[in-house]
């Protein structure tokens, strides 16, 4: 084999780049389709269409759809905890932070497109408990990210009768239990629009009785 053939057959090859923009390609596509199609509708095939690639290249990364479904979960996971972390809680500003806070919980509850990703997740977590697994350790982040807020909080004089804990958890219950992102979560034809201000006003008022 001449150098210029070895040459030739590296420049073919794909960059770092290049592979890790197709690779955001196919999880894009994947979310897209689960949001869109469910996940039990959506097949490899059909992803590989929308991406304009071979199946070879999407199986290639992701060898089951079910991988997919994990890959989608983790990357939707690792976006919104450093967003939730990122919210600063000053002491001389702490009701406008803690209402950014409580807002910033609240708006993930009340996305349609979360919603559909929740119940594609929790439709197949008993079958894959690798990905029932990393559902908990995603909301145990999220009530310790909170507890952390609630700390600084704390130090400023509010929500001294409770601990930490109890307030983020109780935080992360209310948006759980709202009746609306309940049936967003169980009714995928749902259509009523949801205005994160017609159930944030009350878990506010109740966060505040707390604090």
């Amino acid at each position: 084999m001449t150098g210029n053939t070895i040459a030739q057959r590296r420049a073919g090859r794909p960059t770092q780049a290049r592979t890790a923009e197709l690779t955001e390609l196919i999880l894009a596509a994947a979310e897209s389709s689960f949001v869109r199609r469910g996940f039990q509708e959506t097949t490899i095939q059909q992803l590989a269409e929308d991406c304009g690639v071979t199946r070879r290249s999407i199986v290639a990364r992701f060898p089951t759809k079910d991988d997919l479904l994990i890959a989608v979960a983790l990357r939707d996971m690792d976006i919104y905890g450093p967003q939730l972390m990122s919210v600063v809680i000053r002491e001389d500003h702490c009701w406008e932070d803690l209402e950014a806070l409580v807002r910033k919980l609240w708006e993930r509850g009340a996305d349609r497109k979360q919603a559909a990703l929740l119940r594609a997740y929790l439709g197949e977590a008993v079958r894959l408990p690798h990905l029932a697994e990393r559902i908990r350790g995603f909301y145990h982040l999220i009530t310790s990210t909170l507890a952390q807020k609630v700390l600084v909080l704390q130090r400023a004089g509010m929500f001294r009768n409770y601990k930490a804990s109890t307030v983020a958890a109780t935080a992360v219950s209310l948006v759980i239990s709202n009746p609306r992102i309940r049936t967003m979560l169980l009714d995928p034809a749902f259509d009523d629009p949801v205005l994160v201000e017609r159930y944030f006003t009350d878990a506010w008022m109740l966060i505040r009785e707390m604090a």
